[in-house]
């Protein structure tokens, strides 16, 4: 499976609020990402697939069907249901791309504050967060940011074990941060981004990503 990571366009817009609907339903008001995007201070990558014209002259999605053979037989079924059969709003495809998740972030001084990350139910668990994570990282080295930080919440155990792995510490707490539970939100940070030795293990970690996704053209 195939997947890039290039920066979000206008043409996105519909999959990417399609995707925040999914993975963070209690948001309200939902991202303006059309806003968003023309914010001097925010940047959005997005990572896809591409989508290939097939004999009858339509477009189809070039990744296998959902395969997680740790899902239940109906579960794999339904979602692969889902994606090849679904309605134009399930499977966007008019811009000739399938986004399966998006990372954003903003900048503002010397700090890279990562908003929000999420991946479509069906791609996740296949290391596609890690990817745009370390991507939204690379980019902000580039873009001379010294720290970066986000909010994660308390009870989100596997995503705070991602972001341990990749330099981030617990430095902080907002009580009652999230709208729908009132759950409090850590918040982790990573400093010293342009260290040498920082550097060093992003380029050592980025070498190890093994998920298919090809870095070779995203924004510096």
């Amino acid at each position: 499976m195939d997947f890039k990571i290039r920066p979000m366009r206008p043409g996105d817009i519909s999959q990417v609020s399609d995707i925040e609907r999914e993975a963070f339903p209690t948001t309200w008001p939902p991202t303006s990402f059309g806003k968003e995007l023309k914010n001097r201070l925010a940047r959005y990558l997005v990572v896809y697939s591409q989508l290939v014209p097939t004999a009858e002259g339509s477009e189809a999605d070039i990744l296998a069907p959902v395969t997680d053979l740790n899902q239940p037989m109906l579960h794999r079924i339904f979602s692969n249901l889902k994606i090849l059969l679904g309605s134009p709003r399930d499977v966007p495809h008019w811009n000739g791309h399938l986004i399966v998740g998006y990372v954003g972030v903003w900048f503002m001084a010397d700090e890279a504050h990562i908003t929000s990350i999420a991946v479509r139910e069906e791609f996740r668990r296949r290391g596609l967060g890690e990817g745009l994570l370390l991507a939204a990282l690379k980019m902000s080295v580039a873009r001379r940011a010294q720290v970066a930080t986000l909010e994660v919440r308390v009870s989100n155990h596997s995503a705070q074990a991602l972001y341990l792995k990749h330099g981030f510490a617990k430095c902080g707490l907002r009580g009652r941060y999230y709208a729908d539970n009132h759950e409090d939100a850590l918040i982790m940070t990573v400093s010293g981004l342009h260290s040498p030795g920082y550097q060093r293990a992003l380029r050592e970690q980025l070498g190890r990503l093994d998920t298919g996704i090809d870095l070779s053209d995203y924004p510096e």
